[in-house]
């Protein structure tokens, strides 16, 4: 279905302000993955917006979630392709009670996997690997068995995999290859007998 009155979206300034924004606390993550996959930054972030507003008035892909005490919410998923790479964006909208209009509520990338690695797999390092501190620069060596989570899948199957303190503080975001690493598992599958 259409994204109601999607030719009258409201971006706001999540895009500029969170998205894209390298020093937002929560966002500066979204911010590297963005650029880093689709060369996407805050001086050229009106790729990155009219990418979304075009995909709000013409997508037939929009897809309700029902009314979550504010207003009805969407989700609507749409390719963005830049001369970097290419990425499945999915975005989240609102349509407020007593509005009209569709309103950004927040913004995620995802990319089509051809390796059984997944977004969001918590994996572990299967050899060292030199990096540096993405804030401060410092050298680090990332151990084999370092444990990190995937926040992005390239089709080639490679990954964007960040690593943080106990404390979920990210220190580190890599490029990797599915060889350099091992899905770890928390709950058993279930044998057929």
């Amino acid at each position: 279905m259409k994204l109601p009155n999607g030719d009258r979206a409201d971006l706001g300034t999540k895009i500029e302000d969170y998205v894209l924004n390298p020093r937002h606390r929560e966002g500066r993550h979204k911010a590297r993955v963005f650029e880093s996959v689709l060369g996407i930054t805050l001086a050229n972030g009106e790729v990155l917006r009219q990418a979304i507003l075009s995909a709000a008035e013409n997508s037939d892909d929009a897809e309700p979630l029902g009314n979550n005490g504010h207003g009805e919410v969407y989700i609507l998923r749409f390719p963005v392709e830049t001369r970097r790479g290419s990425a499945t964006v999915l975005t989240v909208w609102i349509i407020r009670d007593g509005e009209d209009f569709p309103r950004l509520i927040t913004l995620l990338y995802t990319l089509d996997m051809v390796s059984g690695i997944k977004m969001h797999d918590v994996v572990a390092l299967l050899q060292d690997v030199s990096t540096k501190h993405f804030e401060s620069g410092q050298a680090l060596l990332l151990r084999r068995g370092q444990i990190g989570t995937v926040v992005m899948s390239y089709k080639d199957g490679a990954c964007e995999v960040e690593f943080a303190d106990r404390d979920g503080r990210a220190f580190a975001i890599l490029s990797l290859r599915p060889d350099q690493l091992m899905v770890l598992h928390d709950t058993p599958d279930f044998a057929a007998a």
